[in-house]
C-alpha cells in the first residue's frame, strides 16, 4: 500500500504540472509561440543538461552491461512496433493519406519529454542513466526511419535536408559527451556542474507543462469523435508496452533496465509526430489529435504500468 501511495503521489505531482500548462495556454497566459519555445528550450537546453548530469556516474562493467541490455531490448521493441504500425494500418483500413502519421504515432512514444520525468519520479534519478540508452534506441529509429517515413508519405518529398538537421542535434551531441564522461570518468568542474544541474532540474516541470499546452490547443469535443485516436492510443499506451512487459519480465532483468525499457514504451505519441507532419506535408491536424488524446489518456494508463513494475 505504501508503494502505491508513493507512486500515485509522484504521478499526481506530474499531473498538476500538466494542468498548469493546460490552463496557462487555455487562458492565453502564454502564447502559442511561447509554448513552442518551451519545446525548443527542452530539446536544446534542459534535456542535454540532464543527459550530462545523468552520465556522470561511476563506471562499472555491470552498469554498462545493463545499459546495453536496455538499448538492445528497446531496439527490438521499436522494430516490432514498426511491424505493428503497418499491420494495424491495414487491419483498421486507415486512409492511405494518413499512413505516415499513423505508423509514426504507433511506433514512437514521447520518451524524453514525458518518459524521463515519469521514470525519475517512479524509480529515482539513477534510472535515468538507463532511460538515456532507451532514448538512444529511439533516436536510432526516429531520426532515420521516422524522418524517411514522414518525408516519403508527405507532399514535400523533395524538401532539402541535411545530416546536421537529422543527427547532429543537441541531445545526440550531449549523449556523445555524456558517454565520454562515463567512460573516462572525467567530471565537469563543480561551479559549472551546479549550473548544469540547476538547468536540468527544470526538465520535469517544463516537460509536463508543455504536454498541458498541447492538450489546451486541441478542441477535445471534435477530436474525441474520431475513432482513430482511440485505436492509436490503445496500441501506443497499452498493447506495445503490455507485450514488452509480458516478454521481458520472465528474463529476470535488473529493475532499472526493465522499468526504463517498459515505461519508455508506455508514453503517449511523440510530439515529433506533429512537428514532422508539418515539416513534410502530412496531416498535421491528425497528428495533433493523436498527440493530444494519447497524452490525456496516458494520465490513466501510465500509473497502471508504474504499479505493475
Amino acid at each position: 500500500m505504501s508503494a502505491f501511495l508513493t507512486v500515485a503521489g509522484k504521478l499526481v505531482s506530474l499531473f498538476i504540472y500538466i494542468l498548469v500548462g493546460y490552463f496557462i495556454r487555455r487562458f492565453d497566459v502564454i502564447s502559442r509561440e511561447f509554448a513552442s519555445g518551451i519545446s525548443r528550450f527542452l530539446m536544446r537546453v534542459t534535456l542535454p543538461c540532464l543527459i550530462l548530469i545523468t552520465f556522470q556516474t561511476d563506471y562499472t562493467s555491470d552498469r554498462l552491461l545493463q545499459a546495453g541490455q536496455t538499448y538492445f531490448f528497446s531496439v527490438l521493441a521499436y522494430a516490432a512496433s514498426i511491424a505493428a504500425g503497418y499491420l494495424s494500418f491495414r487491419l483498421f483500413r486507415i486512409d492511405e493519406k494518413a499512413k505516415g502519421v499513423w505508423v509514426y504515432s504507433v511506433v514512437f512514444p514521447n520518451q524524453a519529454f514525458m518518459g524521463w520525468p515519469v521514470i525519475a519520479a517512479v524509480f529515482g534519478d539513477d534510472a535515468l542513466f538507463y532511460a538515456t540508452f532507451a532514448n538512444m534506441a529511439f533516436a536510432s529509429f526516429a531520426y532515420t526511419y521516422g524522418v524517411w517515413l514522414m518525408r516519403s508519405t508527405g507532399t514535400m518529398k523533395d524538401k532539402p535536408h541535411s545530416f546536421r538537421e537529422d543527427f547532429l542535434t543537441p541531445i545526440n551531441i550531449a549523449i556523445l559527451a555524456g558517454l565520454l564522461l562515463f567512460f573516462t570518468q572525467l567530471r565537469i568542474p563543480v561551479p559549472v556542474n551546479n549550473a548544469v544541474r540547476g538547468i536540468a532540474d527544470l526538465t520535469t516541470p517544463l516537460a509536463m507543462i508543455f504536454v498541458g499546452t498541447i492538450l489546451a490547443g486541441s478542441p477535445l469535443r471534435t477530436i474525441l469523435a474520431d475513432r482513430r485516436v482511440y485505436l492509436v492510443s490503445v496500441l501506443r499506451l497499452v498493447f506495445i508496452p503490455g507485450i514488452a512487459l509480458l516478454l521481458l519480465r520472465p528474463l529476470g532483468l535488473q529493475e532499472f533496465v526493465l522499468g526504463a525499457t517498459v515505461l519508455s514504451l508506455a508514453m503517449p505519441v511523440a510530439g515529433f509526430a506533429a512537428i514532422y507532419a508539418g515539416a513534410y506535408g502530412n496531416d498535421v491536424e491528425l497528428a495533433s489529435k493523436f498527440v493530444s488524446v494519447s497524452s490525456l489518456l496516458s494520465v490513466f494508463t501510465i500509473p497502471i504500468f508504474a504499479l505493475l513494475l
